[in-house]
C-alpha cells in the first residue's frame, strides 16, 4: 500500500510539473523524446520530423539544433543522402550566424563540417573543424572528427601522420575511455602509411572495449585485411 501511495505521489508530482512546464518547454522535451525513440527502433526519417519539431520549439537550445543537424548528418552518411547534407548544412549554417556568440556554438560547428564533408565541401569542412576544436580543443568527438578530416584530405602518407596525434589527443581527454572510436580511425591512419603492426593494436584496443556492432565489424573486416597481407607477425 505504501508502495501504491508513493507511486501515486511522484505521478501526481509529474502531472503538476507537465502543467507548470511552458508549452514550447514541453513541446520541444516530447518531441525529443519521441525522435531518440524513433532514432534506436529504426525510424530515421521519423526522428529526423521529430527532433525537427523539438528544434523549432526551441531554436536557441543547442541541444535541439545539435540533434536536428547530427540526424540529417547520420542519415546523409547511412544512406549516402545529399539532400540530409545541404539541409544539415542550411540549419547549421543560420544556427551559427544567428548565435555566433553563444557558449556552445562549437557544437553546430562540428555538423556544419559534417555537412560540407558530405557536400563535397572538404576545405570547408576542415575549415569548420577546426574552429570547432579551437572553441573547444578537449572535445572527444570535434578531435576524432578532425582527425579524419585531416587524414582523409591527404594522399601523401607524411601528410597523412599529421592526423596521428589529433587521434591520440582524443584518446588522452577521455583517459582512455570508450575511446573505441579514435582508437578505430586511428587504425586506419597508420594502415594508410603503412604501419600494420601499430594498426593492428589499435584495433584491438578498440575491439577490446566491446564497440558498436557496425564498429566492431568493421574494425574485424579490417583486421583481417591487413592479417591476410603478410605484412604483420600479429
Amino acid at each position: 500500500m505504501k508502495t501504491l501511495k508513493g507511486l501515486f505521489f511522484i505521478l501526481v508530482i509529474i502531472i503538476i510539473a507537465g502543467i507548470l512546464t511552458p508549452m514550447d518547454i514541453r513541446i520541444a522535451y516530447w518531441n525529443y523524446g519521441f525522435a531518440s525513440i524513433l532514432e534506436r527502433t529504426g525510424d530515421p526519417g521519423g526522428a529526423v520530423d521529430h527532433y525537427k519539431l523539438a528544434f523549432e520549439a526551441i531554436p536557441g537550445d543547442v541541444k535541439f539544433i545539435r540533434a536536428y543537424a547530427g540526424m540529417l548528418n547520420d542519415n546523409g552518411d547511412n544512406f549516402s543522402d545529399t539532400n540530409s547534407f545541404q539541409s544539415a548544412f542550411s540549419v547549421s549554417n543560420d544556427w551559427i550566424t544567428e548565435y555566433e556568440h553563444h557558449d556552445q556554438v562549437w557544437q553546430i560547428y562540428i555538423e556544419r563540417a559534417r555537412a560540407n564533408w558530405g557536400r563535397g565541401r572538404k576545405p570547408a569542412a576542415k575549415g569548420d573543424i577546426d574552429i570547432a576544436v579551437d572553441l573547444r580543443p578537449t572535445d572527444y568527438t570535434a578531435l576524432v572528427y578532425q582527425g579524419i578530416i585531416w587524414r582523409d584530405l591527404q594522399t601523401n602518407r607524411d601528410r597523412i601522420r599529421e592526423s596521428i596525434p589529433v587521434f591520440e589527443q582524443a584518446i588522452r581527454v577521455r583517459n582512455s575511455r570508450n575511446t573505441w572510436w579514435a582508437h578505430f580511425e586511428l587504425a586506419k591512419a597508420w594502415y594508410m602509411v603503412n604501419d600494420e603492426v601499430r594498426a593492428l593494436n589499435e584495433l584491438n584496443q578498440a575491439l577490446s572495449q566491446y564497440p558498436p556492432r557496425w564498429l566492431r565489424e568493421e574494425a574485424e573486416r579490417l583486421k583481417h585485411d591487413i592479417q591476410s597481407s603478410g605484412r604483420s607477425n600479429r
